[in-house]
């Protein structure tokens, strides 16, 4: 028989997880249900030319300032903006000696000469215990002048980067970048713990210390808590844990599954599959202790993977209710379910873009070749689009705040992130990772 690999968060039809996960505290294995209507393997194929041809070409120089400061502020710099999938960020081999000594002025003659169609610097100067970033952006063939001049004060080099490059973003895309957000993630192992890194996978911070395996991470919309799924007391439970770390609460601790906590905006509420009333059913509980404010599925099918809509009013979830696990919608107060998937077999994980004006959920799917990858799927028209292929098995989207990247766990190992216009990808972090979860975006340095 063949078998496919399924989390706590991915739960083979018919088969309660808890059991599974209490007997390997690691991904379990399971075969999906027999007897599914019949459907179609087939999902759609990406095929890219050249992603990079038509970006807009980017220049970053070496900063001004102190040697090793501002090497490292280069180096985050260049990280940021490349990771965006945004901009063809230029070689700086490429560039001769006169325009990395130029300093913050600009020659818009020379910078032609090497092909860059815009240019960003930076000087970094301490002032007392602080530091000091001054930053330019000068645009080719609109003068000498920059067409973005900024200043940033702080303690902290890489925030400081951070909020420089947001503002990079900004000026081309009318919306400032999200560089500075976290990711939560379950750190692979036995005893994994929960853990936070920057999106640009720097400042790693383990925010748990349960001895015991923990997943499915979920940041609160405010971004000062992670709701996940522990073991540590020997049954599936629900847990809250402060953002930067410390004690955890258990809220709920009912028998059979407390698992895939989602919040609700606001975050008073989540919502999540237990099971103590004999089947695994989405409810709506108190982020706070865990009381029941509704039931909101009623299915002799499993119901699970709850992603809830930015503006609060839908929820996208996994049900098993017509034969293999697809995604379906439905109003966050309940009620009757509209199937969304019926391209692939096995679909799981939906996870709203964040931004209500962009109403995509992006999902992992498995193709006819039994391998997981990425997808979306645009709610104003239906179509599905696929995000990866051929690249190992991808697994758990989760959106940046500004909808421009999507992150995603990979057995080639780590995190990945895609710009979903572009269809760059880049590996943000290295270690071991399951199921990522984007926080709220930073907020704006004045």
């Amino acid at each position: 028989m063949t078998k496919h690999r399924l989390t706590s968060g991915r739960l083979p039809c018919g088969v309660v997880a808890a059991a599974l996960i209490l007997a390997t505290s690691l991904p379990a294995y399971a075969q999906p249900a027999e007897g599914s209507q019949a459907e179609s393997d087939e999902l759609p194929r990406i095929v890219i030319s050249d992603p990079n041809r038509d970006l807009f070409r980017l220049a970053l120089p070496d900063a001004a300032g102190e040697r090793n400061l501002a090497r490292s502020a280069t180096e985050i710099e260049q990280r940021d903006l490349t990771i965006t999938g945004l901009f063809r960020v230029l070689d700086p081999v490429s560039f001769p000696d006169a325009l990395q000594k130029e300093g913050m002025g600009f020659s818009s003659a020379l910078w032609t000469e090497v092909g860059a169609q815009g240019v960003a610097k930076m000087g970094i100067t301490h002032q007392g215990n602080g530091l000091v970033l001054e930053g330019r952006l000068y645009q080719v063939g609109r003068g000498e002048s920059p067409v973005l001049s900024k200043t940033y004060h702080g303690a902290e080099l890489r925030t400081l980067v951070h909020s420089w490059a947001n503002d990079v973003i900004a000026q081309f895309t009318g919306q400032r970048g999200v560089f500075g957000a976290r990711i939560a993630f379950a750190m692979a192992g036995k005893k994994g713990e929960i853990a936070t890194v920057g999106m640009d996978g720097a400042e790693l911070s383990v925010v748990t210390h349960m001895n015991s395996p923990c997943l499915l991470p979920a940041y609160s919309p405010g971004g000062g808590q992670i709701a996940f799924t522990s073991y540590l007391m020997g049954g599936d439970d629900l847990w809250v844990v402060p953002a930067g770390g410390g004690r955890a609460n258990r809220i709920s601790k009912r028998p059979g599954l407390n698992s895939g906590a989602a919040w609700f905006p606001g975050g008073g509420s989540l919502v999540a599959t237990l099971s103590y009333e004999g089947n695994a059913e989405l409810y709506k509980i108190s982020a706070s202790d865990g009381s029941v404010q509704a039931r909101l599925t009623n299915s002799p099918a499993i119901d699970l993977s709850a992603s809830v809509s930015p503006d609060g009013s839908k929820i996208a979830f996994v049900s098993d209710r017509q034969g293999t696990p697809q995604l379906f919608l439905m109003p966050s107060s309940g009620g009757s379910a509209r199937r969304l998937t019926f391209q692939g077999t096995y679909n799981q994980t939906p996870r709203f873009c964040p931004r209500a004006d962009t109403p995509i959920i992006a999902f992992t799917g498995r193709d006819e070749r039994l391998v997981f990858d990425i997808f979306t799927y645009d709610l104003r028209t239906g179509k599905i689009e696929r995000m990866t292929q051929n690249q190992g098995s991808n697994e758990d989207p989760t959106w940046s705040p500004d909808c421009r990247l999507i992150v995603y766990a990979s057995s080639r190992g780590g995190l990945y992130a895609m710009n979903p216009q572009t269809k760059l990808e880049f590996q943000i972090w290295k270690g071991g990772a399951r199921s990522p979860s984007f926080g709220p975006p930073p907020a704006e340095s004045r």
